[in-house]
């Protein structure tokens, strides 16, 4: 059985690394535990072992755990042993025995890698697994990123999940484990037809044989070319996503992530779901997003501002003038801030990250006109009579439009089709209820327009 070329592969181990292995006590798992221990010197590597008993089997899932124990003990490895009723787990949150076990490996796994310092966490799935996987996820309905199969390296939880057996298949481990003579459990639920994959393993993949002797392998082989082509999607994706997403700069909300519709709307309709799902994705709120939400998310497109959508784990998604809204439902409001601004001292705002300066200089020159493109503004200074403050909105704020007169900033905001959540947050350098600059809109006021031979009162934000 060879796994170095697996590793290598997918540079799936550093020198010194603090690998967690996960042992079932079956002959995949132990012969895991086993391959890692001969790289053990080479790569000085630190080994430990979790087990999870699952408890679905009675004694023989207690026997299982015993005989890790055991073998642990003969290889001097410590154990992180933890048991769970997942039969309770499976009622409790609507999941099949399958998926809520595999819900709670995952959260034992992590566990255990805080409570060793390990930075990775090793799992037996192989070659003959990942074929498996692809067909039913095939038979179940599913995109390109389910057709990959299993990843050879993921992430959980901020863990590097790496599996070195991924492109060995069952024949070769067994032989591996039997050449070696080393001890190891079969798992009777293995056989049990009552769970989808084993009538896979057991019905479906020896006929597919019979047709082509090694299907398992071009399978695993095909999922291996998918996860290329999807990776090639992803990073393309990515980059679509960044042109969609709204120029906020620094003053939008983190919770928030808002979509321009007619960028999204200009690339085709199989990449604006990838759009979605990545947008969501970025949010946190993947889980139980199905195909279906993701096209209701899209067809806000062609609603009026307002529309909204609820979707699963408290996600919303709102079409909001020109933007798609993804938001949590118990997102909490934006708290407000207010600063004064000082001459000649710069001050630091950190909803900004930013920090403000404001001096006077004389006279005006040509210099001191305000441009769209420049994080500096010009004042007339004769005219500033209060605080100079840099602050989010208050009621019955008003700015005086060059041209219009004086205009409340609540009807500027609306005529600009600023959306409502951003409101609260757009900074503004204001005097008492008068606005001179709307930080980040382009918009002074043509109240405080420098004259000619007069003070000038400078304001940069840098």
């Amino acid at each position: 059985m060879e796994i170095l070329k697996t590793i290598q592969k997918y540079h799936m181990l550093s020198l010194k690394d603090h690998i967690l292995v996960a042992v079932s006590g079956g002959a995949d798992s132990v012969a895991l535990l086993y391959g890692l221990l001969e790289l053990r010197e080479a790569f000085f590597l630190t080994l430990s072992v979790a087990h999870i008993n699952h408890n679905l089997r009675g004694d023989e899932s207690q026997k299982d755990a015993d005989f890790v124990k055991s073998l642990c003990k003969d290889l001097d490895l410590p154990l992180f042993s933890y048991s769970a009723d997942v039969k309770s787990v499976a009622k409790s949150r609507g999941l099949s025995l399958e998926e809520a076990a595999r819900q709670v490996r995952y959260s034992y796994l992590c566990k255990g890698a805080k409570a060793c310092g390990a930075q990775k966490i090793a799992l037996g799935h192989n070659q003959n697994d990942n074929g498996e996987t692809l067909l039913l996820r095939l038979c179940r309905g599913t995109g390109l990123r389910g057709l990959g199969g299993i990843p050879p390296v993921g992430e959980r939880d901020g863990y590097k999940i790496i599996r070195p057996l991924i492109e060995t298949d069952r024949d070769a481990i067994e032989a591996f484990v039997k050449a070696k003579e080393i001890p190891y459990r079969t798992d009777a639920s293995n056989f049990d037809r009552a769970f989808s994959r084993n009538r896979i393993r057991h019905d479906i993949i020896p006929v597919l044989e019979k047709i082509s002797p090694k299907a398992t392998v071009l399978l695993a082989k095909s999922a291996e070319l998918l996860r290329e082509d999807e990776k090639l999607l992803d990073d393309l994706t990515d980059n679509l996503l960044e042109k969609c997403l709204y120029p906020a700069g620094d003053f939008s909300r983190k919770e928030n992530i808002r979509l321009h519709i007619l960028t999204l709307l200009k690339t085709p309709e199989a990449m604006q779901k990838r759009i979605i799902r990545a947008a969501l994705l970025r949010l946190g709120g993947l889980q139980d997003i199905s195909q279906s939400h993701i096209t209701q998310i899209i067809n806000l497109a062609s609603c009026q501002t307002g529309k909204e959508t609820h979707l699963p784990g408290g996600l919303r998604a709102r079409r909001d003038y020109e933007f798609l809204l993804l938001f949590f439902e118990n997102t909490e409001k934006s708290k407000g801030f207010c600063f004064d601004i000082p001459i000649d001292t710069p001050v630091f705002i950190p909803a900004l990250n930013r920090h403000i300066r404001a001096s006077v200089k004389f006279p005006c020159t040509t210099s001191s006109v305000n441009s769209s493109e420049m994080c500096t503004k010009y004042f007339n200074y004769d005219r500033i009579n209060g605080t100079l403050q840099l602050r989010t909105r208050h009621s019955g704020d008003r700015i005086a439009i060059f041209g219009v007169g004086n205009k409340k900033l609540k009807d500027e905001f609306c005529d600009r089709k600023i959306p409502r959540d951003l409101r609260d947050t757009i900074p503004l350098l204001a005097i008492g209820g008068d606005i001179l600059w709307i930080i980040g809109q382009d918009r002074v006021s043509g109240a405080y327009m420098p004259e000619p031979n007069g003070k000038v009162l400078v304001v940069s934000i840098y």
